[in-house]
């Protein structure tokens, strides 16, 4: 009885016949005959390119391509983990839109906040130095004339300057300025757009001693050394791109340039006697001297401007100064503490700044308390984090008061 009833069973699948829905059909040919005909013209399009501008696709421009890609993605984590390297006595470390940009004589390399190696490329630079902006990451070799310019994933251009590099700068938008020795004058300051296209030259017959360009690539600044007997006097320039007449040019006597800083605004500029805050116009917003101290070591960034200098003859005691991008004082204290390292603070609601000493590293809150960390290996420079800070070593980072 069963086996009968089985046997007249007929699948259910063998008796549907499938339904199909013309409206549909027409609109997936439309799609098909859509992609056939884009594909036909993206290979006509490759042919014409390589056909008649064949000598225009170099690998540079290939990577210049690709500038902007790390751009798009957010910075990393804040919460960073221990970053291994391998070891080196000349490291050069920061941080870079969310990651740790470090370079050597030997390379460069840019981790993830969680030690990811992301880029990696032998420079073989015998001095290398970064500037970095929100952006890009300049790196140049002073006293030589390589310089290369990379995003979060890759180098960009990698290229000889035709004199030697003295100092050099970027902003957002990817122009950049490189400071030269010329045949011509003693100095040169070479700005290029964001294509890295040399689009102007600045020529100067005094020392350049330090120079900036604005995060949005309008103005540049030039603090130079004029002799003045057995002295240094301090010339500022600033120069708007496009315009071959500086708008502003003033000197200041008995005053050494060491460093200049460039912001959306106006710019710091490090003296040997003192730390200016100017406009764009050249006007002195604030200013802080040095007297009675002798100057051992300052940072400067987009957040905050710090200096560190003793204050008695065997260097035991030293005053630690904090300043806002505008210039207004945060912190200003004698410490008896031997500063031999000074780190400005990207987040002044977590830290004021970090100071190493030959043994601790010192953050300073923004109540003016301190917290205090003994490393367990030699740190040869601190990178100031969103929250915390890195402590790197010849050969690893690793983040300290995260707490």
């Amino acid at each position: 009885m069963n086996k009968k009833h089985e046997s007249e069973k007929i699948p259910v699948v063998g008796r549907i016949e499938p339904q199909i829905n013309r409206y549909y059909l027409k609109i997936s040919r439309r799609y098909m005959t859509a992609g056939i005909i884009l594909m036909l013209t993206l290979v006509l399009y490759i042919i014409f390119i390589m056909m008649f501008f064949g000598r225009y696709v170099t690998y540079d421009n290939l990577k210049y391509l690709i500038k902007d890609i790390g751009n798009v993605s957010l910075p990393g984590s804040e919460n960073y983990t221990s970053i291994v390297y391998n070891g080196s006595d000349d490291l050069k470390a920061q941080s870079f839109r969310g990651g740790l940009a470090m370079c050597s004589k030997d390379s460069y390399m840019y981790y993830d906040s969680g030690g990811i190696l992301l880029t990696e490329q032998n420079i073989g630079y015998a001095s290398p130095e970064m500037a970095a902006s929100d952006k890009y990451m300049l790196v140049y070799d002073v006293g030589g004339t390589g310089y290369s310019v990379y995003n979060q994933l890759t180098c960009i251009i990698d290229r000889q300057s035709e004199q030697r590099i003295v100092s050099g700068d970027i902003s957002d938008n990817g122009s950049m300025i490189l400071v030269t020795r010329s045949r011509e004058t003693k100095y040169v300051v070479e700005l290029y757009n964001s294509a890295f296209v040399k689009s102007m030259s600045i020529y100067k017959e005094n020392y350049v001693l330090g120079a900036a360009i604005s995060p949005d690539g309008n103005y540049i600044v030039i603090a130079s050394g004029i002799p003045d007997g057995t002295d240094l006097d301090c010339e500022i320039s600033i120069c708007k791109k496009g315009e071959s007449s500086p708008l502003f040019t003033s000197s200041y006597s008995h005053t050494m340039p060491l460093d200049i800083h460039a912001e959306e605004n106006g710019f710091i500029l490090l003296c040997d006697n003192g730390l200016y805050f100017f406009d764009y116009s050249g006007a002195i917003g604030s200013s802080l001297t040095f007297s009675g101290m002798n100057l051992r070591c300052a940072d400067m960034n987009s957040e905050s401007a710090a200096i560190a200098g003793s204050v008695n003859a065997l260097g035991s005691e030293n005053r630690c100064a904090v300043f806002g991008s505008s210039g207004e004082v945060l912190y200003d204290s004698v410490l008896e503490e031997r500063i031999v390292g000074t780190y400005a603070s990207v987040n002044l609601s977590d830290a004021l700044v970090y100071l190493k000493t030959t043994d601790k590293v010192i953050k300073i809150l923004p109540d003016g308390t301190k917290e205090e960390y003994i490393p367990e290996n030699d740190v040869v420079t601190v990178v100031p984090l969103e929250k915390g800070a890195l402590l790197c070593s010849k050969s690893s980072a690793v983040p300290a008061f995260t707490d």
